[in-house]
């Protein structure tokens, strides 16, 4: 029995089915959330996870599909927890390495499950408004599911992405301005042509792909929760899903408890970091952003509000770092660890010392941070770096 059982609204709360290739809310305009039944989830057991498939696929019944689903997949997920060495007096904290996933990112687990189910709901054309890495990954999965995709880009997109989703098939356009100008073009072509519209938080089934990361890290932690989850945040569909399936786990009592999530953004582009700090329950358009942190670009999520609760509820922490320690989190962690991350994922890196320097963690503290994405598409970055 798959324990998925249709979507809800989060914000009227309405129930829906899901027979129909849904997106947001169609009485309020507000966003899903894919409703899974806990009592059949009850009936698995870890135990039955205990076998070496090497994908997110294995927890399937965590995931919004029908029972007997064949994926849509590029053996996505199933990324490793290590040591770094590039913090040598902390003892306690390991990376989740998302750069092992198929084009380089933990994007690719959002669009296995969201082209799986769209193919499941027979959409044979989708558009989405990406910084980059979602493009690559839905260029991806669409083409091997047989899905027209077409990427909507910012004008300042990094051009290794642009022509990577391009290579794998999809259907390119720059639009002037920021990743939020983006999605309102995307959004005006779904509406125009009907092509269903898999942006961030516009769909429903992006987040708990990313979820996965949490199931993958407790699993990997012998069924244990680490204290704390260091997680850039963009969008934020990842620090949604993990929370999300953080709590499942908790109430299943398959962990004893839940971590703390810190969340991490540029000074150029912060606007959750200040809601959060700032007691609000929404989060007001950053002005002007800038940063080289492109994946990290959202002036205002469409998901603040769903953002700002998940970190409240896990008793999270908000701060920000500078570009320049951003740089310099890129090349500590190549030198002293191989690991080549972009300046997005390099964020989580760059508040690690700022964090056990203020004293928001202490040493004994179990720690995991979320490597996004490669270095290898944003190489551009560590020539500047060299060359300042």
């Amino acid at each position: 029995m798959q324990p998925y059982t249709g979507l809800q609204c989060t914000q009227c709360h309405r129930f829906f089915p899901e027979e129909a290739p849904l997106g947001k809310c169609p009485k309020c305009q507000g966003l899903l959330d894919t409703l899974l039944d806990e009592t059949a989830l009850s009936h698995y057991s870890k135990r039955q996870l205990e076998n070496d498939t090497r994908s997110m696929w294995k927890f399937h019944m965590f995931l919004p599909v029908k029972a007997g689903t064949i994926p849509v997949t590029a053996w996505e997920g199933g990324t490793p927890l290590r040591p770094v060495k590039s913090f040598p007096h902390l003892r306690n904290i390991r990376v989740k390495d998302e750069t092992r996933n198929p084009t380089g990112t933990f994007k690719d687990r959002g669009a296995s499950l969201a082209v799986t189910r769209l193919s499941q709901l027979r959409v044979r054309r989708l558009v989405l408004a990406s910084e980059g890495n979602a493009g690559c990954s839905f260029a991806l999965y669409s083409q091997m599911a047989g899905i027209r995709c077409h990427v909507y880009l910012p004008s300042d997109a990094n051009n290794a992405k642009v022509e990577l989703s391009k290579k794998l098939g999809a259907q390119v356009t720059k639009v002037k301005g920021t990743i939020s100008d983006a999605g309102r073009h995307a959004a005006k072509v779904a509406e125009k042509t009907g092509a269903y519209n898999a942006s961030t938080f516009v769909t429903p089934f992006r987040h708990d792909g990313k979820g996965t990361m949490a199931l993958e890290i407790c699993q990997q932690r012998g069924w244990e929760s680490p204290d704390y989850i260091v997680y850039p945040v963009g969008g934020g569909v990842g620090l949604v899903g993990m929370w999300k399936m953080f709590k499942i786990l908790y109430r299943l009592g398959w962990v004893r408890k839940r971590p703390r999530i810190i969340a991490v953004q540029p000074t150029g582009c912060a606007p959750v970091v200040d809601a959060y700090n700032k007691g609000r329950m929404e989060v007001a358009e950053w002005k002007s952003p800038n940063t080289i942190a492109k994946g990290l670009k959202i002036p205002k999520p469409v998901a603040g509000k769903w953002i700002l609760k998940s970190l409240r509820e896990s008793r999270g922490l908000a701060l920000k770092v500078s570009d320049r320690e951003i740089q310099k989190a890129m090349l500590n962690v190549a030198k002293r660890d191989g690991l080549m991350v972009e300046p997005s994922s390099a964020a989580a890196f760059a508040a690690v010392p700022q964090l056990y320097a203020t004293g928001g963690i202490d040493t004994n503290d179990s720690v995991v941070v979320i490597a996004t994405g490669s270095g290898l598409k944003t190489l551009e970055q560590f020539y500047r770096h060299e060359t300042r």
